[in-house]
């Protein structure tokens, strides 16, 4: 060491590291990584969350594990968003966001990412309530390695209003990401629109523990511009640097998932022209959805298919492959969202035709996917034979915002727990974790109880017990 004449700081610099990484180039790994992985997608947002509302039924020959159709206690499938959440997607997004908050020239880039935080937060949040927030994914900028559990209540003032800010920073002279976007392409417009959408759905989240409220921010949404047609949706159009779609890479990777028999035969009741594109029976028999709550014994005796899975309808593979586009948000949803707030008295639009449009947009939004959508007159003829009975509004929205988040699983799963549409009869499968419910959250990682424990043990105090069966703030009963 006497000998050596290089400075030792010299020697432990990485030549390789990025000493000043491009805004451009983080936002774009920013905007693939809220997509999620496999490994969460197929364990909490298809294998609960669709499960649960019975868009989808799971049995899995081989293992018998698959909890969410049943309600099972199989704790490795309920904290895997948390603990994949917190170990890669939000250190990258909460670093994002801080180092553009005081660059002038990169004003649109941080407006896009407070957007982004709370497209990828609230998922969360809706997934397990309490969760840290304010203090997350600050570990590499502030040595924070145990952050507190922020309730959800004060999580969802800040993110509304962190989308009313956003919306309002976007500055036309300031530098434009461009193709770095890779959802907009630099769209400042359709960035808006987002923004005020996303705050029209958080603000009917609402609904049931401060209309007030609810409706105060569902009226600034509107009022501020919403998403307008097809043209705005949210989405990642397909593989981009080797970060593919996470519901492509779990039916990919995963044989045992198939349409539900409640999904299927409502599609069936309200002779419904999506059904022949969702729907794919590998036995060339007709479609066929698998009734919840079965198992390898009970498939073969109960199955209306007997017990082969090949005779049940699976989701059409052309619309679940690695490369397919992956919806952060729809055009439909805003429609029925705009339906919902007429019917409410919130919104002077007429709920039919809102309505109307969401069902159009919800059918031809498959044609993202590279499939032929339904036609323009096999919609119309849908809707002809499916009109908006004002006495039924919230329930017929409801069951078509389910049917049109199909492959927007964190979201269908959330809006159902908030709406409770359409009435779904449960499971009470033996040995089930919710008394034969469908869950209303998930349980948080084990590992927190000993890494985090004074903190997630707050959470707990303020929530609730850590059960499948505690609400989070908004879903009120």
């Amino acid at each position: 060491m006497a000998s050596c004449e290089k400075e030792l700081a010299e020697l432990n610099e990485n030549p390789n590291a990025i000493a000043d990484l491009p805004v451009g180039l983080q936002l774009t790994q920013v905007q693939l990584q809220t997509q999620g992985g496999r490994y969460e997608m197929r364990r909490v947002a298809l294998g609960w969350g669709a499960s649960s509302i019975q868009q989808l039924a799971d049995v899995n020959v081989v293992t018998n594990l698959l909890p969410g159709d049943k309600y099972i206690d199989f704790i490795d499938y309920s904290y895997a968003l948390m603990d994949r959440y917190y170990l890669e997607q939000s250190k990258d997004l909460v670093d994002f966001v801080t180092r553009t908050a005081d660059d002038p020239e990169a004003v649109n880039y941080n407006a896009i990412g407070r957007i982004m935080k709370v497209i990828s937060f609230h998922k969360v949040t809706d997934i397990y309530g309490d969760i840290p927030y304010s203090e997350a994914g600050e570990g590499y900028l502030s040595n924070n390695w145990f952050p507190a559990y922020d309730r959800q209540q004060d999580i969802y003032a800040d993110m509304l209003n962190e989308l009313e800010e956003a919306a309002m920073q976007f500055n036309g002279s300031a530098e434009n990401p461009g193709a770095q976007d890779v959802i907009y392409g630099g769209d400042i417009s359709q960035w808006k629109k987002l923004s005020y959408s996303m705050m029209l759905r958080l603000g009917l989240r609402l609904v049931k523990v401060d209309p007030a409220a609810s409706e105060s921010w569902v009226k600034k949404a509107i009022a501020g511009g919403v998403m307008t047609n097809l043209n705005d949706v949210a989405k990642v159009e397909d593989e981009i640097g080797g970060v593919t779609n996470p519901i492509g890479e779990a039916f990919v990777s995963d044989k045992f998932m198939r349409l539900s028999d409640t999904f299927v035969s409502w599609m069936q009741d309200h002779g419904d022209p999506r059904l022949d594109i969702l729907s794919w029976v590998e036995s060339g028999g007709p479609h066929q959805g698998l009734p919840n709550g079965l198992d390898p014994t009970t498939l073969a005796t109960e199955g209306p298919a007997g017990g082969d899975l090949v005779n049940y309808s699976q989701v059409n593979p052309a619309l679940v492959q690695r490369d397919s586009p992956f919806m952060y948000m729809t055009y439909a949803e805003v429609e029925f969202m705009l339906a919902e707030a007429a019917v409410r008295g919130w919104y002077n639009g007429d709920a039919e035709t809102h309505y109307n449009k969401g069902v159009r947009a919800a059918m031809a939004n498959y044609a993202f996917y590279g499939v032929a959508a339904p036609s323009i007159s096999e919609v119309e003829a849908y809707l002809t034979a499916n009109p908006l009975i004002p006495a039924n509004a919230m329930e017929m929205i409801g069951e078509q915002y389910w049917a049109a988040t199909f492959l927007v699983p964190y979201e269908s799963y959330a809006n159902w727990r908030r709406i409770e549409y359409p009435v779904l009869t449960p499971i009470n499968y033996p040995g089930n974790a919710t008394g034969g419910t469908i869950a209303r959250r998930m349980k948080y990682p084990l590992v927190e109880f000993t890494i985090n424990a004074e903190h997630v043990n707050a959470a707990i105090a303020n929530q609730g017990p850590n059960t499948y069966t505690t609400r989070v703030w908004w879903d009120a009963e």
